[in-house]
């Protein structure tokens, strides 16, 4: 069961549109995949902000200047209309069962604040006592679609707790979790977890905690909870989220990340694939530096079956450049 919580808290010329897409273009711009990370997309119906980064979100929101017409969420999933939307009802269950016994009425979204950073809108973590339980229930979460695998992407999220020493753990996850026995046994090593941080601020100073990690699928779910935020007394606020992809990798970088190697570890063939990079030459290198393979692509695959077991570094040769991959026989 859900209730939607309130806290109390325009360029049309043309030239100016097209300058802006030429930089966009031409200087690295990096298209933002977080949904509402500002918090603060609704104005009129600010509770509307909080369901940006609920497991659940409701089916409609109120736009700015509707007069209080809904409309369809854009967060929600709708397998025709959204669906790059979401909804976790099995991880809803799953806490609900985690911390009432059973299946019931638990809060589990974040609440819309007006004390964001810069005195914007925010959202937070905190326990109203109401059902009362030993924990914190309420998380963020948004599953980001758009990634690209191998690319390498930045994290960014903005934090502050009420009381010093309040620890926020950030995940960004491979999956959509239908419980959180994987993190609470073991952590940011779960095979459902790309990478994270723990935050642990100290009040009133807002903090901007950033970090990087190479994508390993298509989509991933921001996931942030602080299981120390029991009441109002030590409530975390969190603001200005953010996901894009790095833009200032080196020359080599961004070759490297037009191929993929697999598997890895291999026995008999490596598979490589390669975008709009056409592969001229193959080279195996043992660990003592002595080549011991020179090889084409046969269907964009080498041999390997011949080689003793251990560690290889493959040069992967084309007319833009190389690229080495350390690969493993076995």
């Amino acid at each position: 069961m859900k209730t939607k919580l309130l806290f109390t808290k325009q360029k049309s010329n043309a030239l100016y549109y097209l300058l802006v897409l030429f930089l966009c273009f031409n200087y690295g711009y990096s298209q933002e995949l977080v949904k509402n990370g500002s918090c603060d997309d609704f104005q009129d119906e600010t509770g509307d902000n909080a369901d940006a980064w609920d497991m659940t979100p409701n089916s409609t929101v109120k736009l700015n200047g509707a007069n209080g017409v809904e409309s369809p969420s854009p967060y929600k999933y709708d397998e025709d209309n959204n669906p790059d939307g979401w909804s976790n009802d099995a991880l809803e269950d799953a806490l609900e069962i985690k911390y009432l016994g059973e299946a019931g009425s638990l809060d589990e979204q974040p609440g819309s604040t007006s004390s964001g950073n810069n005195d914007t809108r925010g959202v937070k973590l905190y326990d109203d006592g109401n059902p009362s339980i030993t924990g914190s229930s309420r998380r963020l979460y948004q599953r980001v679609v758009g990634l690209t695998i191998d690319n390498v992407y930045n994290f960014s999220i903005d934090s502050r707790s009420e009381a010093a020493g309040t620890t926020s753990e950030v995940y960004i996850l491979n999956t959509q979790i239908a419980n959180e026995d994987g993190i609470d046994a073991n952590g940011y090593n779960d095979a459902s977890v790309v990478t994270g941080m723990d935050i642990t601020n100290d009040n009133p100073d807002w903090v901007t905690n950033t970090f990087s990690f190479t994508a390993t699928t298509t989509e991933v779910v921001i996931y942030v909870r602080s299981l120390g935020s029991v009441d109002t007394d030590t409530e975390v606020f969190y603001d200005n989220i953010s996901l894009q992809q790095d833009n200032t990798q080196s020359v080599d970088d961004v070759l490297a990340s037009n191929f993929k190697v697999y598997p890895n570890p291999a026995s008999d063939y490596i598979n490589i694939e390669s975008k709009n990079v056409k592969v001229s030459s193959v080279d195996l290198y043992n660990i003592l530096g002595a080549k011991v393979l020179s090889s084409g692509l046969i269907q964009n695959r080498v041999n390997v079956s011949n080689l003793s077991k251990g560690v290889y570094l493959m040069k992967i040769n084309s007319v833009d450049g190389s690229v080495t991959k350390k690969v493993v026989i076995e």
